[in-house]
């Protein structure tokens, strides 16, 4: 009767963990209307992270890491779902389904846009002129290298 207890205990805790991994490497699904919010350059610029909202108030952090304009078949996708609940940033692998996943989501958002080439110019600016893009210029790049390689 013990072992069976520990047993089903033991299980019920593995299910949990699993679940609870799940929860925090999902693309969460914002409420439209979804606006970029906030666009910087980390680590000596080889990181381009984007923040986006939803109109219920979640956010959503996502970036890619790498050479985004010479190599960007190569730059690794990455995002941190709940960061309020637990800083984890996961990396999915390239062309997985998490990653089609925000790119999804990110062609919810970019319907909304009224000038999508207006956008991507406003990156190329900015990169020309080593500034940190805007935000929706910089989720617009994003959302531009995952659409071509996925």
């Amino acid at each position: 009767m013990a072992k069976s207890l520990a047993l089903t205990s033991l299980l019920a805790v593995l299910a949990g963990l699993i679940a609870f991994q799940y929860y925090i490497t999902s693309v969460p699904s914002l409420s439209d209307p979804i606006t970029a919010t906030n666009a910087h350059y980390a680590d000596n610029e080889n990181s381009l992270l984007v923040s986006m909202t939803g109109s219920d108030g979640q956010t959503f952090t996502f970036g890619l890491r790498g050479e985004i304009i010479d190599k960007p078949d190569e730059a690794a996708l990455f995002f941190i779902s709940y960061p309020e609940f637990v800083p984890y940033v996961y990396w999915p692998g390239l062309r997985s389904n998490d990653e089609k996943r925000v790119a999804n989501l990110l062609g919810r958002w970019a319907q909304s846009l009224d000038n999508p080439a207006a956008v991507e110019a406003r990156f190329v600016q900015a990169e020309q002129t080593n500034t940190t893009p805007d935000a929706d210029a910089a989720a617009y790049q994003i959302y531009s290298v995952l659409q071509s390689r996925n």
